[in-house]
């Protein structure tokens, strides 16, 4: 099986710093640009919930 460790720790990354952006967005009063982030976080955090054990590297939170 593939080592998955590296990539999951980018993606860990960048849902960080989707995150950051969102509350950056918020703190701007750009609320509508905000949420709709927030929608794309939730959709890849779901998708990765939804992950079986085998493809889910312990470096993935």
């Amino acid at each position: 099986m593939d080592d998955y460790n590296g990539p999951a720790l980018k993606l860990q990354k960048t849902l960080l710093n989707l995150r950051r952006e969102r509350d950056k967005l918020t703190g701007e009063g750009k609320h509508d640009e905000a949420n709709a982030l927030a929608v794309s976080i939730a959709r890849i955090e779901t998708t990765l919930a939804q992950l079986p054990g085998a493809f889910k590297p312990e470096t993935l939170q």
